[in-house]
């Protein structure tokens, strides 16, 4: 398989997944995306060993990037988190809709910060 050849396998695996999500979510179904997800990843992974080609298709600049980018993205979504979390906390009372969405926020920034310090951790004692 060329590079164009991989290029457009890429693009005809992301078009499907979106079409088959897309009709599936609308016709109520809310199991078969993740089967969906699953054969796509699948199909990616096939895609890519079929690969016989010696070009390069990332550069390590863009992994630099991509790791700052995380990074800040972190950040952001953490503080803006917690804020929104205690501003929901203290207007609405502990019965109300809203008062779970506080919940959920903060339960959300902790996971987030709790997978980012684990993924860190196995990919930092990785490289020993």
């Amino acid at each position: 398989m060329t590079k164009k050849q991989y290029l457009f396998c890429r693009l005809a695996v992301i078009v499907l997944l979106s079409f088959s999500i897309s009709t599936s979510l609308s016709l109520g179904n809310y199991y078969l995306p993740l089967v969906f997800m699953l054969t796509a990843t699948a199909a990616l992974y096939y895609c890519r060993k079929q690969l016989k080609t010696k070009d390069v298709l990332v550069d390590e600049r863009d992994y630099q990037l991509a790791g700052r980018a995380a990074r800040y993205a972190i950040f952001i979504y953490s503080w803006l988190g917690a804020v929104g979390t205690f501003v929901l906390m203290a207007l609405f009372d502990k019965q109300g809709g809203l008062y779970i969405v506080s919940q959920y926020l903060a339960f959300s920034v902790c996971f987030l910060m709790l997978a980012n310090a684990l993924i860190f951790r196995y990919l930092s004692g990785r490289g020993k």
